[in-house]
């Protein structure tokens, strides 16, 4: 199994000294034997240290030592070359290691030690990649790591978050009736502004027996995102060429929401969609009055003028839209259309020209170029 945040953790094998168990050392452990060879293992420095100033010499390394320093290095280092070996002496030493594991996890994030408690279930799921209670409990201790001490980190903010959600979604693999799993992706999906996904999550959360406070809890949450999920699913429904669909839920919204330029925005492209550019260019109007250099709808405004017949009105927002943005195909190619449109050969063939430069073997610029050649 992959996880994103090993160059993370990686550097905390410097939190470690190998020692050498030599053959007969005795380890109070029927299941486990030190081999012929002996055996170097890691123990935790600062936990050797301490050892040696407080303890007798014949009592400084203990099977709890050893599992500890071991634990920390599989869930630091996934690739040591000797893990195979380490993770058989772990369940050597005894056979419900991974609870052990769990337990210590979970005791470090009671202490707020965030790095320690998901080193230690990282390293359970390393032993073993189905156990459900180590992944759930990495996940939450990842989010809870990531909101407590990354905010200002934002790319390795995203990263923690990233590996949180991929093991919650391997959870509902292995079991897909887990509410505490649809529970947090939720939350995950919400911060993300995926308002329609975080519902569906929290939906399932409810039909799978979640915590009656928890379950309060959601029911708070989806009166809080009711408007983002319809905005959402509105202008999806737009972006997916369903206008019919689309534009009922966003217009639904305008009246407590029309301060929204992107609402206006969507409804605008929505009724251009449907042909009915006089109501299109009156809310793409409305975004400029409120945003005058959004991008996309200077464009759509030259797209809404072009299909009524106003030449000069596309050819003006066209203009406008390679002056705020860089030099666009798509929009040199439109307006090379409006040019053939009233006959302006040489600046039709100008702005083809142009457009192919940028995007030599895009088939409308061709066809137009192919329309111009005809002309001449």
């Amino acid at each position: 199994m992959n996880f994103l945040i090993d160059n993370f953790l990686r550097k905390r094998t410097e939190d470690l000294t190998f020692i050498q168990l030599k053959e007969g050392t005795q380890l109070n452990a029927s299941g486990y034997e030190v081999p012929e060879v002996g055996l170097y293992v890691p123990v935790l420095t600062a936990e050797l240290a301490n050892q040696i100033k407080t303890k007798k010499e014949d009592e400084v390394i203990t099977v709890a030592t050893i599992i500890r320093g071991i634990a920390y290095l599989l869930g630091v280092d996934p690739q040591f070359k000797h893990k195979e070996v380490y993770a058989e002496m772990l369940y050597g030493i005894d056979p419900n290691i991974e609870e052990k594991i769990i337990y210590e996890g979970i005791a470090y994030a009671g202490q707020n030690k965030w790095i320690e408690s998901i080193i230690s279930f990282k390293t359970v799921i390393l032993l073993n990649e189905k156990n459900i209670k180590a992944m759930l409990n990495y996940a939450i201790t990842l989010i809870k790591y990531a909101e407590e001490s990354l905010q200002e980190k934002k790319q390795v903010y995203k990263i923690f978050r990233k590996e949180a959600k991929e093991k919650l979604e391997h959870i509902l693999d292995i079991d897909d009736e887990l509410a505490l799993a649809y529970y947090h992706l939720g939350f995950l999906y919400r911060d993300e502004k995926a308002f329609v996904k975080a519902k569906i999550y929290w939906e399932k959360a409810l039909l799978h027996q979640l915590d009656e406070a928890l379950a309060n809890q959601l029911r708070e949450e989806f009166q809080q995102i009711g408007t983002q999920v319809t905005y959402e699913e509105g202008y999806e429904a737009i972006l997916a060429g369903r206008p019919q669909e689309g534009l009922p839920k966003l217009i639904e919204l305008e009246e407590s929401y029309g301060a929204w330029w992107n609402l206006h925005f969507f409804i605008g492209l929505g009724y251009r969609q449907l042909g009915q550019f006089n109501d299109a260019v009156a809310y793409f109007e409305k975004v400029l009055d409120e945003n005058e250099e959004q991008l996309d709808t200077v464009i759509e405004l030259g797209l809404c003028f072009a299909s009524l017949g106003k030449s000069h009105e596309s050819i003006e927002y066209f203009q406008k839209a390679l002056v705020l943005g860089e030099e666009n195909s798509e929009v040199l190619c439109n307006l090379a259309m409006v040019y053939l449109e009233i006959g302006n050969i040489e600046e039709a063939k100008h702005h083809v020209e142009r457009s192919l430069l940028l995007d030599p073997e895009d088939p409308v610029t061709q066809a137009c170029q192919a329309r111009i050649i005809e002309l001449q």
